[in-house]
């Protein structure tokens, strides 16, 4: 019996491949006795371009709006390649008896194979090889846990529905709002997406806020109160009677504040409460909680770690799959705790004398069935022979992370005793607390430099207002205090900081929060329907749409920060509410996750997804959209990076007068036509080459589309 396994992409065939024995290569496909072991390139079929329904859409006009095709084409890339390794597969399949699906454990996995199944008219019976890491312990347990490929058929159902919705808000919404923006001089492309525009405006409601903030200054009354033991510093507590004027705590009286500490020179610790508190170890991974401390540690970007995660999952086999939503994992890998362990002595020999420390009879937390989702927690894995040595220095600091937080699993609790101290001096009030470690437990592999700490990702704009923590010396409840000095210590409010790949990854996921922060009278079933469906994006996507949106400069990096152009801030000024909101999303996702795992009928929501369509093109045929040309654009930034730059501290900045080598010339956006990308179809940008001002077409589908065309 023959047996074709076609894998998302080479590197994982190769690693099933070895797995089943005794290899023979061929041309586009691995012999194993009576396997035939082929593979992918992730998609290689897609939803054709509008022309393909009809060539009149090759030129945009509002008049052929909506865009709305009922017979959905899925057609091969246009690629040699890929059309060559689509034979490959054919050939195989006619020649299997049954096949075995082994692309990615995720919607788009699911997605690319069963298109090329059914690109072939696949009739053989097909199981569904769901696999979470690629060492050899994980291939053999797949393998032997193989499901009928008929039980994913909602996942995939939800796949094809996202793309074909995503297709059509793409298409339609990204030529109605470029025309509309054409219609007032605009040279380039206004692109829209159900994900990208309300990430945008995210950026751009958060550069608002920074440039519209004023600072003002605010008084802390202190106390300095000295005990028979010792010293400390304590803050005026707002009494009842004041709570309404200075709910926020901030006196910006000075003389208001200095009368609050015309105090008597003796009072009395009048409470005094201790508490043993623990905390438990920090989850294991998953990706964005992952991306939030590789970019506020290291400054990493989103893209960076997706990037090393894959590696360390696909090229290492160092660590298990990352493109998951969930902290968790199932509880009976908790047996192959030990294994993992003893493997990581030999992998990473500095964790060694934690490892030798961990008791792997303890099951934290992170051990959950009812919380798994489809994919468990990143974590390390045995590993095919690679080692940290081998890592790069940024995959070694990804993966120390994700290391780390496994074998933190067993080990006990942080404890900690929490003391609250209150003063009384006359008729005034004033608190101190302190913090005394008991036991270390977890924290033992956290040592300072690698503890997390306060760093420029903080969302708290008053994050740099509190007190440092400060030890307190011994105390008893009702015993003299004196009154050492008094401070009404000057403040500062701050703007709220620029987002960081972290951050804003960390805003995308609760989403939910800065819009009731943002809007008063949204009603709460729309705050709940965002928080239930994690926000803006997926774990798999967020990366991803930052690098759109840079690509297609709506936002721009300074350092670690990200912003947006003044192209992204037009535009976002421009949209109607209903493009950018990121409620739209949140119902999508909801409708989509119906689909999956309640069967919700796609085509029930791909109806309702062509009514939304056609109503928003109607906007904005009715819009103003006034943006930036290209041409402005280019001048503006030439100009800034004509301006004396101030250091930066990103490991990745150069000095405005330090030279370069020379690479491959840089490009700017010069003058657009009506000349349409005959790839494409979208509109062709004359550019000129900084290096020998030679002009030529670009399509400003770049770099989706990479067309290029000699100008005459």
């Amino acid at each position: 019996m023959t047996t074709v396994i076609i894998a998302e992409k080479p590197s994982v065939a190769n690693e099933l491949a070895k797995y089943l024995g005794h290899a023979q290569r061929a041309d586009g496909y691995i012999s194993v006795g009576n396997y035939r072991v082929t593979w992918c390139f992730g998609h290689l079929l897609t939803l054709a371009e509008p022309h393909i329904y009809d060539e009149k859409y090759k030129k945009w006009r509002a008049d052929d709006l909506p865009i709305l095709p009922t017979d959905i084409k899925i057609i091969a890339k246009d690629d040699a390649g890929i059309r060559k390794q689509l034979k490959i597969i054919g050939g195989l399949l006619k020649q299997a008896d049954e096949v075995i699906h082994a692309g990615d454990p995720d919607r788009e996995g699911q997605l690319l194979v069963d298109w090329v199944l059914q690109h072939h008219k696949n009739r053989k019976p097909v199981k569904r090889l769901w696999l979470a890491a690629q060492d050899s312990v994980s291939i053999q347990k797949a393998l032997r846990t193989l499901q009928s490929n008929l039980q994913y058929a909602p996942l995939f159902q939800a796949a094809q529905t996202r793309s074909i919705a995503d297709w059509l808000v793409g298409i339609n919404l990204s030529r109605a709002f470029t025309l509309a923006a054409q219609k007032h001089g605009y040279r380039g492309v206004v692109s829209i997406g159900r994900v990208q525009t309300p990430t945008l405006a995210l950026i751009a409601m958060r550069d608002h806020d920074i440039e519209t903030f004023i600072s003002k200054t605010y008084y802390v009354p202190m106390v300095h109160v000295g005990v028979e033991k010792g010293s400390f510093w304590a803050t005026w507590i707002v009494p009842e009677s004041l709570k309404d004027r200075y709910a926020d705590g901030k006196i910006t009286d000075l003389d208001f504040a200095n009368s609050i500490l015309q105090i008597p020179e003796t009072g009395v610790i009048s409470l005094l409460e201790k508490k043993k508190l623990h905390t438990a170890p920090p989850l294991p991974y998953r990706l964005s909680r992952l991306q939030k401390d590789a970019s506020a540690r290291f400054g990493l970007t989103a893209d960076d770690v997706l990037t090393i995660c894959q590696s360390l999952y696909e090229d290492y086999k160092l660590t298990s799959y990352p493109r998951t939503d969930c902290d968790y994992l199932p509880e009976s890998q908790h047996s192959e705790a030990q294994d993992i362990l003893a493997a990581l002595t030999h992998i990473y020999p500095t964790l060694s004398p934690f490892v030798l420390q961990a008791n792997t009879s303890l099951k934290s937390s992170a051990w959950n069935d009812k919380k798994v989702t489809a994919h468990h927690a990143i974590i390390p894995v045995r590993g095919n022979g690679a080692t940290y040595a081998q890592l790069k220095d940024k995959e070694q600091k990804v993966y120390d992370l994700i290391a780390r937080a496994y074998v933190a699993q067993f080990f006990p609790a942080y404890e900690f005793e929490k003391t609250d101290v209150e003063t009384t001096f006359g008729q005034q009030r004033f608190k101190a607390t302190g913090n005394i470690p008991l036991k270390e437990g977890w924290k033992v592999l956290y040592p300072p430099h690698k503890a997390k700490t306060k760093t420029d990702d903080s969302n708290n704009a008053e994050a740099d207002d509190k007190e440092p923590e400060q030890a307190l010396p011994p105390i008893t409840l009702g015993e003299a205090a004196r009154k050492l000095a008094t401070e009404a210590r000057q403040k500062q409010t701050h703007p709220p900081k620029a987002y960081t790949d972290g951050t804003l990854i960390s805003d995308m996921e609760s989403v939910h929060r800065v819009v009731a922060s943002k809007t008063k009278d949204i009603d709460n079933k729309w705050l709940k329907l965002l928080k239930k469906n994690a926000g803006l994006g997926t774990e798999a996507t967020r990366a991803g749409i930052l690098k759109t949106l840079l690509d297609r400069g709506f936002i721009e990096r300074t350092g670690k920060n990200i912003t947006a152009t003044t192209t992204g801030r037009e535009l976002i000024k421009a949209l109607p509410k209903e493009v950018k909101s990121p409620i739209a999303t949140a119902i999508m996702e909801q409708e989509l996750a119906a689909i999956e795992k309640e069967g919700f009928d796609p085509e029930v929501f791909l109806a309702k997804q062509r009514a939304s369509i056609e109503k928003l093109i109607g906007i904005a045929a009715d819009a103003t959209i006034l943006l930036s040309s290209p041409e402005a654009k280019s001048d503006a930034s030439n100009k800034a990076k004509r301006a004396p730059k101030a250091k930066s501290s990103s490991t990745k900045a150069v000095s405005a007068t330090a030279k370069k080598p020379r690479a491959k010339a840089k490009n700017i956006a010069t003058n657009t036509t009506e000349k349409m990308c005959p790839e494409c179809q979208k509109p062709m940008i004359l550019r000129a080459r900084k290096s020998d001002g030679q002009k030529f077409w670009g399509c400003s589908g770049f770099p989706n589309c990479r067309r290029v065309e000699q100008a005459t």
